[in-house]
């Protein structure tokens, strides 16, 4: 038996992480229609500037918000270079989403109240958050 083609294996990740994937595509979708840029970037949606850049200033829980965020095959950041800075980062949070899929979202926020519950900061202590870190 042989192993599926790449591109199989690529439209299964996609469909099993897309759950995740779709809030981050309707903010790329029409971040151009704000004066933002969206463009694909290693196998990656990448959107900057106009709406992203207003949603991670205001709708974040960190304080002063935040300078990327991934959405499932999405990142969202404030600016290009913002973009450039938090790639790696970013990459392993989008590597967490193709790997939890559909838990991706629940599983985070687990981990944030199972960091906060330890007397770790809600963010910094996320197990996956630490996993990023650490790998950028």
């Amino acid at each position: 038996m042989s192993a599926a083609p790449a591109w199989v294996i690529r439209v299964v990740r996609s469909c099993w992480c897309f759950p995740s994937t779709l809030p981050g595509l309707a903010v790329a979708v029409l971040n151009p229609l704000f004066g933002g840029t969206t463009a694909a970037h290693t196998g990656v949606v990448e959107s900057h500037g106009g709406l992203a850049a207003w949603l991670l200033r205001h709708a974040t829980l960190l304080r002063g918000g935040a300078l990327a965020i991934t959405l499932g095959e999405v990142v969202l950041g404030r600016t290009a270079a913002a973009l450039d800075l938090t790639r790696a980062h970013e990459r392993v949070h989008v590597a967490q989403a193709r790997r939890w899929g559909p838990l991706f979202y629940p599983a985070y926020g687990l981990a944030t109240v199972a960091a906060w519950r330890r007397g770790a900061c809600p963010y910094r202590g996320n197990r996956f958050e630490v996993e990023a870190h650490a790998a950028a």
